[in-house]
């Protein structure tokens, strides 16, 4: 019995064998007749791009043309001189700048103060009431900023809580006759004078600006005051950051919020948006945290992650008190602070030594670069209470780590509790009292620190402060000059502090800059600061609003983060020079993405800056200069109808427009050599353009010649490396402008990366391209030219192909691009689905699973920190459970005494704030705080798959699906950026998903809350502030009890406490 067993058991083993054998071998069979088949669709490609596209006509061979030269890129002199280009831009602007601080300090000296000053006599050009279509207001269009000026005089906005806007009429008019705001409309009057000088001198000066501390903003030249939709106009010139970042020292800062059960409701919503709006009022280099107390104090996010991307393991040791105060990091504290809880009992002294001995820790222990290492702040926001912390502060006030922190306290809340002692605390340390009684006046209150911390007159900048941020009337990214201006008269009643100047010069300036034909469409210029952070880059997307604060986008959250790149950046951040060849993938559109050896990063710090310019391009490249081009003929022949230009700086302060008027305009001021384009002959770009005018119009002529259906031919487009698109028919226009910059032109990049086909799937169609060469010498990609064909002919002429072949019938066969796309097939549906444009991973099969498996493809996830996405509804607000403390009501007494001595400044900022409250606009918590929501849009993180060829180019195995299996063989194309799939097809549906994600973006919903950045930086080499500590007696309406009356009755209110 047990040796027929075994038998048959081997019997079994035999034929399974002998199946695998014959599976294995059918496979490599039918790979080497794929293989054949892979080599005809090659040619066949290659064919139809050629019989399609007419390239024949282009001439590719400039030898013994002396007009055309071929010259190796040399990065090197290139960063430099574009380093030096951008130091001189920024230079001149300083100047200028330098004019507008002089003469406002000036008229400081001669101006008197006026008492009986009204608004018929300032007569302020408020730009909110600014028409355009109004042919009073004489607007003009100015083509330097792009929308509709007043060049004769300055526009004025003021922030509503300041001026105008939601209060009755009779209080309105009396804050209109604010002599403050009055007298700084009338004595800043004569800048625009110095305005108008300086935009005249320029031609390449944009906005200027003058921010008063008083609240108003000065404007040149005045424009109507662009207002986001569904909102009310919160712009206060005060909270911005070229203003807090121009005139106040970078700040070590933690914030204590009471969370004892006293603050309950109300008031804990008016604390919480009060501490947001103080966090953002920080930046780059400030560091915050922030503590909730009552009995005990912890950190609102209490971790200990340093490392940024750093496990819990290797972070396990490390006490990160503060963090930098970037926009991801403002993000985690706000989220942290939404989810606080109120209950017990507060305790002044437990929250002041958790802070104070917060600073010694991170003193010690913080990392090179960390901390601002200049102010050191206590924010503390309370209720108020009666317990004086006067050990603490005797502790502290004698180490050094400490002794020079400053205490700010904040009462908050409708309802009045003792607050005399939270004033004491701010007036012993050099700090500020202030009262935020309603939701309305937490704007306008929490700034009142700024002035304490601004920069001392004694110690002027010695240069002026660089801000990043995105600009008010046209929403361009922003490099922002500013410099302090103080008050050296002692005819006003201002303080020293009178506001600040600035100088908006728009990223798309130092873009300009750019050597852009001679990188190429695969290189880019970038600058990062010393923080890491970019100000320019191909990828740095516009925000949501000007409202929020800069986007502290970091270098490597737009490169691929590896070793090589993480040392570079580094180098950058410290100002250091270098070059470094590595190897990294190209990012060719939002979908793909290509393996590449030698992509070559170099860079330079930019002088006077804290700036550090990079640029990035193939290593061992090749660029174009040509000469001698005339123009008067080329311009005869340009038509808007079949031509689009880059938006490049051919011209000094000009750019290029897809207006037809202003392109026909364009062309004739370079080949007529007018205007600011009189040194055509050394201007290479215009040069090149004119050149691709030339090359390409045989090739123009020949594609109106040809007689293609359009059933077969969407159309045809010639896009080249100098930023010329010609195509053909005309409704092509709206895909020739979405590629018109070689930079963002994914054909082009592919072109310079490869000889060879390269395919764009689409939903009607694909879109092939083959670069075009020219040769002096070297060869260099002259431009590609691209024919976009419809489905139904790729899939005719495929299935054509496949009539005399074994792969006729069943089989399922796929050309499927580099990304994952279906270009075509032969079967137009699969089970009811069209298949053409289709993600390989989304059929109904786990193919894409295998081919991930075998390397045929690899995956990454991408990460986009600066994407947009709908709305999503926030957590309200939560009090948690209130505390049942029952006071004595003797101890409410000698409270209600202790109040009393600080009763009148109480009094009014309640009052006022109050009737604020009831006449103010409704306006949504994320306003408060800047993180604005616009159109039901909001600022987010998406992370999308991106799938690319790997090191494998063929592969044949057996899928299992539900109820059956499937063989299949895949090929890569050599021809073609391209795999051809054979499937066998059986008539039931598969059943089995591959489970590798998708290609479609998805918002990250999940944030650990301690995922902090903490990448390297370099700390700005001086700090400059003033230690002085008599801010509380310069208030205008002194109300603060002695030190020792305040010890009097805390004494007494301690012996009631104890009946």
């Amino acid at each position: 019995m047990a040796k027929g067993v075994g038998s048959r058991g081997g019997w079994a083993i035999g034929v399974v064998f002998m199946v695998c054998c014959v599976t294995s071998q059918d496979l490599k069979g039918d790979s080497r007749s794929l293989a054949d088949l892979a080599g005809k669709i090659d040619d066949w490609l290659v064919d139809l791009h050629e019989t399609t596209s007419a390239t024949s006509v282009l001439r590719r061979d400039y030898n013994g043309d002396y007009n055309v030269e071929i010259e190796r890129v040399r990065t090197e002199p290139m960063v430099q001189e574009m380093a030096r280009d951008v130091n001189q831009l920024l230079s001149d602007k300083r100047k200028a700048l330098q004019k507008i601080v002089q003469h406002l300090e000036d008229a400081t000296t001669t101006y008197v103060w006026e008492d009986e000053l009204d608004l018929n006599t300032s007569h302020p050009l408020l730009m909110k009431y600014l028409d355009p279509s109004n042919d009073s207001h004489e607007m003009q269009m100015d083509e330097r900023l792009g929308v509709p000026v007043k060049y004769n005089i300055s526009g004025i906005h003021v922030p509503l809580e300041v001026y105008e806007g939601w209060l009755w009429p009779n209080i309105r008019e009396h804050r209109e006759q604010d002599p403050e705001i009055l007298n700084g409309l009338s004595w800043s009057a004569t800048v625009d004078r110095v305005f108008r000088d300086n935009f005249d001198a320029d031609q390449t000066l944009m906005w200027q600006y003058f921010g008063a501390q008083t609240g108003f903003m000065r404007v040149y030249p005045a424009t109507t005051w662009y207002v986001p939709p569904n909102l009310i106009d919160l712009y206060d010139a005060r909270l911005r950051p070229w203003y807090v970042q121009g005139s106040v020292p970078p700040k070590d800062m933690i914030i204590l919020m009471d969370r004892s059960g006293s603050v309950h409701g109300q008031t804990f919503t008016i604390m919480k948006w009060a501490v947001k709006t103080l966090i953002d009022t920080l930046g780059e280099n400030d560091f915050v945290n922030v503590a909730a107390f009552n009995d005990t104090t912890e950190w609102v996010n209490n971790c200990t992650y340093c490392k940024a991307n750093g496990t819990e393991e290797e972070n396990e040791a490390c006490h990160q008190n503060l963090v930098q105060a970037s926009t991801s990091n403002k993000k985690l504290l706000f989220r942290a602070i939404d989810e606080l809880e109120d209950g017990g009992i507060a305790s002044y002294s437990n929250a002041l030594e958790f802070a104070l001995n917060a600073f010694k820790e991170y003193s010690q222990t913080k990392a090179r670069g960390e901390g601002a290492q200049c102010h050191k702040t206590i924010m503390l926001f309370s209720d108020g209470g009666t317990e004086w912390p006067e050990e603490i502060f005797k502790k502290y006030k004698a180490e050094e780590d400490t002794k020079d922190v400053r205490v700010f306290t904040y009462a908050v809340g409708p309802h009045p509790i003792p607050t005399a002692v939270l004033k004491q605390m701010a007036c012993s340390t050099g700090g500020q009292y202030s009262v935020i009684t309603t939701r309305s006046s937490v704007r306008t209150k929490i700034q009142d620190y700024l002035q304490v911390l601004a920069r001392p007159q004694a110690l002027p900048l010695a240069e002026s402060m660089i801000t990043f941020y995105q600009e008010r009337v046209t929403e361009e990214l922003t490099v922002s000059l500013t410099r302090p201006v103080y008050n050296t008269s002692d005819f006003t009643n201002t303080s020293d502090l009178l506001g600040v100047a600035g100088i908006d010069v728009p990223i798309q300036s130092l873009k300009n800059l750019s050597p852009f034909e001679a990188l190429g469409p695969n290189g880019y210029t970038f600058i990062i600061n010393h923080n890491g952070f970019i100000v320019m880059h191909p990828r740095l997307s516009p925000q949501l609003s000007y409202l929020l604060g800069p986007p502290h986008i970091d270098l490597l959250d737009v490169e691929e983060e590896t070793n090589e790149t993480v040392f570079i950046r580094k180098r950058m951040a410290n100002g250091t020079a270098g070059s470094e060849s590595i190897l990294g993938k190209i990012r060719i559109d939002d979908f793909h993405s290509v393996v590449y050896s030698t992509i070559q990063y170099t860079w330079t710090p930019i002088i006077d800056t804290t700036y550090s310019l990079g640029i990035v391009n193939l290593r061992r490249s090749y660029h174009m200069i040509v000469h001698n081009q005339s123009g008067y003929s080329v311009a005869e022949q340009f038509n808007t109808t079949d031509t689009v230009i880059a938006p490049w700086p051919y011209c000094r302060g000009r750019q290029a427009s897809d207006s037809v008027t202003r392109v026909k305009d364009f062309i004739k001021d370079i080949s007529e050599r007018r205007g600011m384009c009189k040194e055509l002959s050394k201007n290479d770009l215009a040069q090149g353009l004119l050149w691709s005018q030339s090359w390409t119009q045989e090739l123009l002529k020949q594609w109106k010649k040809d007689r293609w259906s359009k059933e077969d031919l969407i159309g045809r487009v010639i896009f080249t490396r100098f930023g010329l698109t010609r195509f053909y028919p005309e409704s092509q226009r709206p895909g020739a402008l979405h590629w018109q910059d070689p930079w963002y032109n994914p054909a082009l990049r592919r072109g310079e990366l490869s000889s060879r086909i390269a395919i764009i799937p689409h939903a009607l169609g694909a879109f092939l391209s083959v670069p075009v060469k020219v040769a002096k010498n070297y060869e260099v990609m002259a431009g590609v030219v691209g024919v976009n064909l419809t489905a139904s002919y790729l899939h005719s002429e495929f299935k054509t192909m496949l009539i005399r072949t074994e792969w006729n019938k069943d089989y399922l066969l796929l050309l499927v691009d580099d990304g994952g796309l279906i270009v075509t097939s032969n079967e137009e549906e699969l089970h009811g689905v069209t298949l053409q444009g289709m993600f390989l991973g989304d059929l109904n099969m786990p193919l894409m699973e295998h081919l991930h498996n075998a390397s045929i493809y690899n995956m990454e996830k991408r990460v986009n920190t600066q994407a947009i996405c709908k709305e999503s509804k926030t957590k309200g607000t939560s009090a948690g459970p209130r505390s049942f403390l029952i006071p004595n009501p003797l101890k409410l007494l000698a409270g209600f005494l202790i109040e009393i001595l600080s009763w009148a400044d109480y009094l009014r900022y309640m009052i006022f704030s109050c009737v604020v409250a009831f006449m103010s606009p409704s306006v949504e918590a994320w306003s408060e705080w800047g993180m604005t929501q616009i159109g039901g849009q909001e600022s987010c993180v998406m992370s999308q798959a991106i799938y690319y060829f790997g090191e494998n180019t063929r592969h044949s195995a057996v899928m299992h699906c539900s109820n059956h299996t499937a063989k299949f063989w895949v090929r890569r194309l050599v021809k073609a950026n391209a795999i051809l799939v054979a499937i066998e097809t059986k008539p039931e549906e598969c059943g089995v998903y591959s489970s590798l994600p998708n290609i479609t973006p998805e918002r990250v919903t999940t944030v650990k809350p301690c995922a902090y950045q903490a990448r390297f930086r370099r700390r700005p080499s001086s700090c400059l502030m003033d230690n002085s500590t008599d801010y509380c007696n310069k208030s205008p309406h002194p109300t603060a009890a002695s030190f020792g009356t305040v010890l009097s009755v805390l004494l007494v209110s301690k012996i009631l406490g104890s009946i």
